[in-house]
């Protein structure tokens, strides 16, 4: 009921001066602040709980009663500019009681602002006490001097285009103080990083609301230091390393990579889930085969949950890439009904590039599939198929 009230509030608001256009000649005053002052009133407990709640009650409920008991008609068109006079003034004295409005809806979100947002929230506070003053304003104006029709285009069309710009603007700005914010601390970060022997390379970003982030390419010494103390191993190290004496400097999202991305495109690195897939560096037949060059990402997504401080990569990932990987070269299915002759003979690290070989033995319905390298196999299987795909 309670959030029902607020939507049938919100929406009176925003129509109203529809409602009053179009309803004006069929609806007395007096209706109108009736059904103005019910639904203030189904929304008083809610109120009456907040700061500044019980003024704010108390002055809608006055112009509803002033409406209600025959107020004139050019009364109706004033509570455009009453809303404003009330938004202005909750705006306005927040600032002078604090915390800032803004602020208040910022902390739901992000509770521990750093001194240049709340500085900034503190601006933004601003912007929107000047625009429901000059709103209110302007409204009141066209009640009293301007025609029906004008005070409606400016009040239901003409404002709500200017809120929305206010909107897409503050949200530009927020976003690229966002990345100023945390893009600083990254960046004496990375710095500090390009000194850790395990690192060939670093560079800093941000990665939405997960926070600021790392994309770290590692040198031979790192890899080794992966493969021996797994990811978790290797962000505990780092994340001390690029710290140093200033805890907001610490990676909150870390990327591991053979080489850095472009600067530009490592917010988009951070921001992208780690990677499910082998990547194919090359293919080609082989007779009846189809052999593919794989190599095991760095930062393969099962690599931090299977065996996080010693890394391998499962038997059932390897046996869905041979699946999944087959599928749109030999026209198999993605799913098999039994596994025959499955071996698992030596482990595929984080960085191993290998082959996979796959053949489809179609009078027998099974794939093969072989993990091998120059020196011998890591695993190999027979997966019996069902009926194998046309396309």
């Amino acid at each position: 009921m309670r959030k029902l009230s607020e939507l049938a509030l919100v929406l009176a608001g925003v129509l109203y001066p529809f409602i009053v256009y179009f309803g004006s000649e069929h609806v007395s005053p007096p209706m109108f602040g009736l059904i103005l002052g019910g639904l203030w009133l189904v929304r008083a407990p809610a109120l009456l709980r907040r700061p500044g709640g019980r003024w704010m009650l108390g002055i809608t409920l006055a112009y509803c009663a002033v409406l209600a008991l025959g107020g004139e008609e050019h009364l109706v068109r004033w509570y455009p500019s009453l809303i404003c006079a009330l938004l202005f003034a909750a705006f306005a004295l927040s600032l002078k009681y604090g915390p800032p409005i803004i602020e208040r809806i910022a902390r739901v979100t992000e509770p521990d602002l750093p001194p240049v947002a709340v500085a900034y929230v503190r601006k933004v506070t601003w912007v929107w006490v000047i625009f429901f003053a000059a709103n209110g304003i302007a409204s009141g104006v066209l009640a009293t001097w301007g025609s029906l029709s004008w005070w409606t285009f400016y009040n239901g069309i003409l404002a709500y285009a200017v809120m929305g710009v206010l909107f897409v603007g503050e949200w530009v700005f927020r976003q690229r103080l966002r990345r100023r914010i945390n893009q600083a601390p990254m960046n004496a970060a990375a710095r500090r990083l390009g000194s850790h022997p395990w690192v060939a390379g670093a560079a800093g970003g941000y990665a939405g609301k997960q926070g600021p982030g790392m994309v770290v390419a590692l040198s031979p010494a790192g890899r080794i230091a992966l493969l021996r103390h797994g990811r978790a191993g290797l962000v505990n190290e780092l994340g001390q390393y690029a710290a140093g004496d200033d805890p907001l400097s610490t990676p909150l999202v870390w990327r591991f990579a053979d080489a850095l991305p472009e600067a530009a495109n490592v917010d988009a690195t951070l921001q992208a889930p780690l990677s499910a897939n082998a990547n194919v560096i090359d293919e080609w037949k082989d007779g009846d085969t189809h052999v593919l060059r794989i190599a095991l990402p760095l930062d393969l997504a099962c690599f931090a949950e299977h065996f996080p401080e010693a890394p391998v990569l499962p038997g059932v990932t390897q046996i869905g890439w041979a699946l999944d990987l087959a599928a749109p070269r030999l026209g198999t299915p993605r799913a098999c009904h039994a596994i025959d002759q499955l071996k698992f003979q030596r482990l595929l690290r984080p960085g191993d590039t290998v082959e996979l070989a796959l053949r489809h033995d179609t009078v027998r319905r099974r794939l093969h599939f072989v993990y091998r390298d120059a020196e011998a196999p890591y695993s190999s299987a027979y997966l019996q198929l069902g009926q194998p795909r046309d396309d």
